[in-house]
């Protein structure tokens, strides 16, 4: 198979940033494998079984759609007939050019549809939705491109894949009475990752609602639903940490350590520092471990 390359079981990608597009036919059942991919397969024709190889099974039919992450073994079982199946088969890092620092949807989405399977809305290792016969013009426009290789392909499936893993997302939270628990755990997931990355810098309540494209107001609610304090709290807690980590592990000064996460009120650094530490900073920098 083109860009796909097989050991000691275990199919994987040549290229990381490649998008892969397959159409497949089978008649009877197809072995256990599992790959170091993602793959989003859609049902175009027959029915069968969809197979975890820790148990879990879920019948599929014409229209369904199935999503699993790497590592995760898996089979189809046709159940009469032929199966006609278009796989999506992409490594996460293809995703990197459409998540910037100032736009954290598509990330968010990412975290919905294949983040950690204990906290997916299905709390399965694998997701299956039924009736997604709306993305199946985005699958066949994928396949088109990669198979005939127009000039551009390439970025035609980079912007197509976006559109396929938004039309899901819209689709699962549709589907799913409890996708809103996910939907908040990734909001907040995601705004913690940037503060955590990006702490030093002008952070505000308003700049983390526009990223994931929510009112400042539903955001605000969001966050401390999830985290049970307010994003500006959080931020304060993420900043002191790191400051009392420069002060004990680094030769700087007090003021080179506030400068460095974020604060240049000296007079406001001292008194929030020692509300949380219960001494100066001086005092921390200067204690026995």
């Amino acid at each position: 198979m083109s860009g796909l390359r097989l050991r000691d079981g275990v199919l994987s990608l040549d290229g990381k940033k490649e998008i892969i597009m397959q159409k497949c036919t089978a008649d009877g059942n197809t072995a256990f494998h599992s790959h170091k991919f993602i793959e989003i397969a859609y049902i175009a024709a027959g029915k069968g079984v969809h197979e975890i190889g820790d148990g879990y099974s879920h019948p599929i039919e014409k229209g369904d759609l199935v999503l699993f992450n790497p590592d995760v073994s898996h089979a189809f079982r046709v159940n009469d007939g032929q199966l006609v199946v278009y796989n999506c088969i992409f490594d996460p890092s293809a995703l990197k050019f459409a998540i910037n620092k100032s736009d954290d949807f598509i990330n968010i989405v990412y975290n919905c549809l294949f983040g950690d399977v204990k906290q997916s809305p299905v709390s399965k290792p694998y997701i299956v939705l039924n009736g997604a016969d709306d993305v199946f013009p985005v699958v066949e426009e994928m396949y088109s491109e990669y198979v005939n290789k127009p000039s551009g392909y390439e970025k035609v499936n980079e912007a197509n894949l976006i559109r396929l893993l938004v039309s899901i997302f819209r689709l699962l939270m549709n589907a799913k009475e409890n996708s809103a628990g996910a939907y908040k755990n990734a909001v907040a997931g995601s705004a913690v990752g940037y503060m955590k990355e990006y702490y030093a810098e002008k952070i505000t309540c308003d700049m983390l609602a526009s990223r994931a494209y929510m009112s400042t107001g539903y955001f605000h609610r969001v966050f401390r639903s999830v985290t049970g304090v307010s994003p500006i709290e959080y931020l304060k807690e993420v900043r002191l940490r790191k400051a009392a980590e420069l002060l004990t592990r680094s030769r700087v000064t007090v003021k080179q350590a506030a400068a460095a996460v974020g604060y240049s009120d000296m007079k406001h650094f001292y008194r929030i520092f020692e509300e949380k530490y219960k001494m100066t900073p001086k005092e921390y920098a200067g204690r026995e471990e």
